[in-house]
């Protein structure tokens, strides 16, 4: 069993690898294709000639040939010398605007994805044990609907309604206080993050809702649950002690992926609400064609996701020998 894992894992580190290496080259090439760099500007404007025009591009890697400048992405990439490069907009190294921005999307995107899920499955729970009935119906329509709302948009309203009418909430999302200690530090943070928190998480609560409500519902027909009540066993009993258990390993798979996936929603949450995380750095450099910071950033979140995919495959391999043989 140890040597068949161990050749499983290897054998998909080696594949993530060459996934993230064409990954980041698919997006070099989209940047290089993109029209337009951070100097036009100032050439537009008169603030610099054609001269020194030329010569910002020439030092800031504008005209280096596709494969040159490919092979001085990837050798940055698999030496991390890509994030001690110098932005050309900021004027900074990347690392330092990368490190200042990604505790705040890292603690959005944990915080959104645990609301969301938790969420999910206590509802998708509710609706399994109650299904067919009005209640059910009611709750599986109106996740719908929501589900149906895009991000940007319910983001919006959700500022229109609580930040601008009711003031319930502020419309800076970055705190500009000094907390006197922990616990006011973390009321601080929750109040300007609980907007983009709700608006984030909808997503993977109404996909946790539907997949829990469809696995246990499909579990209640199991031949073991009808015989455990034969035997007068409790509903309660059986849902945690079976059927739980049951459908923990697809769910800890699906849970592992959305994890890394959560970080490529934040990007459009982020710019609704104006917070000070990755989704705004990639936007920001994006629309001024800083194409560094966006490869540095694009290439932090295709790590995230690729990681989390792998160790969801590492572990399902691991409780389910069959997928580690086949």
């Amino acid at each position: 069993m140890a040597r068949g894992i161990v050749s499983y894992v290897l054998t998909k580190i080696v594949h993530r690898l060459l996934t993230l290496i064409f990954v980041i080259l698919i997006i070099y090439i989209l940047l290089r294709l993109a029209p337009g760099t951070p100097f036009d500007q100032y050439l537009y404007q008169g603030k610099i000639t054609q001269a020194q025009y030329e010569n910002l591009l020439k030092e800031w890697g504008y005209r280096d040939s596709f494969l040159v400048g490919a092979a001085k992405m990837l050798y940055g990439m698999i030496t991390f010398s890509l994030f001690k490069m110098k932005s050309p907009v900021y004027n900074k190294p990347i690392i330092d605007l990368i490190s200042v921005r990604l505790p705040y999307t890292l603690s959005l995107v944990t915080a959104a994805y645990f609301f969301g899920a938790m969420l999910g499955m206590i509802l998708g729970l509710y609706c399994a044990r109650n299904r067919g009935t009005l209640k059910e119906s009611v709750i599986i329509w109106i996740t719908l609907g929501i589900r149906s709302l895009p991000v940007f948009w319910l983001g919006m309203v959700l500022l229109y309604v609580f930040a601008f009418k009711l003031g319930l909430f502020p419309f800076l999302t970055s705190s500009e206080l000094h907390p006197n200690n922990v616990f006011h530090h973390m009321i601080d943070w929750l109040w300007h993050s609980l907007l983009p928190i709700i608006a984030l998480s909808k997503i993977y609560a109404v996909s946790y809702l539907l997949t829990i409500r469809n696995m246990v519902s499909e579990e209640y027909t199991s031949d073991y649950v009808v015989s455990f009540r034969a035997m007068g066993l409790r509903e309660d009993y059986i849902i945690e002690r079976y059927v739980l258990r049951s459908i923990m390993p697809p769910v800890i798979t699906m849970m592992a992926i959305d994890l890394g996936f959560l970080f490529g929603g934040a990007v459009v949450t982020e710019t609704v609400f104006n917070y000070p995380g990755m989704g705004t750095l990639i936007y920001t450099a994006i629309w001024n064609k800083d194409y560094p910071v966006v490869l540095a950033s694009f290439y932090i979140i295709a790590v995230a996701v690729i990681l989390a995919i792998t160790i969801a495959e590492i572990t399902y391999a691991y409780l389910d020998p069959r997928i580690r043989r086949g």
